[in-house]
């Protein structure tokens, strides 16, 4: 048990600059991470994806808030339009909890390698995208819209939409510092509610690893929430250093490495 709690601990570290840095809550090596280790401690098949996206959601709480603090105090987050966006996110994520839980596994892990893949298309070929002067005028309608198509599109997938949402907010012409602030905020209100979805689909499940509470696997959720709150601050301070191109191509090469890896497991478990 101490040893898990040590790999998780580490693990957070990268997850808090990826999640400072992205603008995302950390699911993209939290949801690969748990699959490997739940499968590797015995787990029961149908149970492994429901539980490393359940943890995912659980974390990206903790890690988006700390993220967001440090985004704040730079004036990024874009506070009246995470509320609208939130909104829907909490709805998105709570329809889509549901149909999750009743998935298999196998259909599961494809949605993730699908999202991955096109996650990956998108950063390419809009690297060298200028950034708008200003954004589009929008109401309270369309961004609520769009949280709720991205907590939905979350829910499947284990992430606090952050690979949503920033080329989303960037798309509409806002700054991609402001996206990637914003998004922290979205990230953790919509993972919030991600998470209580798990826990409550997961509840009275039998043959859950000790330690669960639902779909939520305690260890690696206390391990990745203490580190990553530590390290969220610094990927953050990298927003401000690092050019948006730069940013954008990060992203790409660490999504690519992470689904690269994951197709492998999958291919040779």
């Amino acid at each position: 048990m101490i040893l898990e709690y040590l790999i998780f601990l580490g693990l957070g570290c990268i997850t808090g600059v990826i999640a400072g840095l992205l603008g995302v809550g950390g699911g993209t090596i939290v949801v690969p991470t748990m699959i490997y280790f739940l499968t590797a401690y015995g787990a029961e098949s149908d149970l492994i994806m429901k539980m490393a996206l359940g943890t995912s959601f659980a974390t990206i709480v903790v890690t988006s808030l700390s993220s967001v603090v440090a985004h704040n105090k730079k004036g990024s987050v874009m506070w009246r339009l995470v509320f609208f966006m939130g909104i829907g996110s909490a709805i998105g994520v709570g329809l889509g909890g549901a149909i999750v839980s009743k998935l298999s596994n196998t259909t599961l892990q494809v949605i993730f390698c699908i999202f991955l893949a096109y996650t990956i298309t998108n950063m390419i070929f809009t690297a060298s995208k200028p950034e708008a002067a200003e954004p589009i005028q929008l109401g309270p309608g369309p961004y609520t819209g769009m949280g709720a198509l991205i907590g939905f599109v979350a829910s499947f997938v284990g992430i606090g939409g952050g690979v949503l949402t920033v080329p989303i907010l960037s798309k509409v012409g806002h700054k991609m510092k402001n996206a990637i602030g914003s998004s922290s905020a979205l990230g953790a209100i919509l993972a919030f509610f991600g998470a209580l979805a798990a826990i409550a689909n997961g509840w009275g499940e039998s043959n859950l690893p000790d330690g669960s509470f639902g779909y939520v696997y305690l260890p690696a959720f206390i391990g990745l929430s203490l580190s990553s709150i530590v390290f969220a601050p610094l990927g953050a301070k990298l927003v401000y250093i690092l050019p948006v191109k730069r940013i954008r191509q990060i992203f790409a090469i660490f999504l690519t490495i992470i689904l690269i890896n994951f197709l492998y497991k999958m291919y040779t478990g």
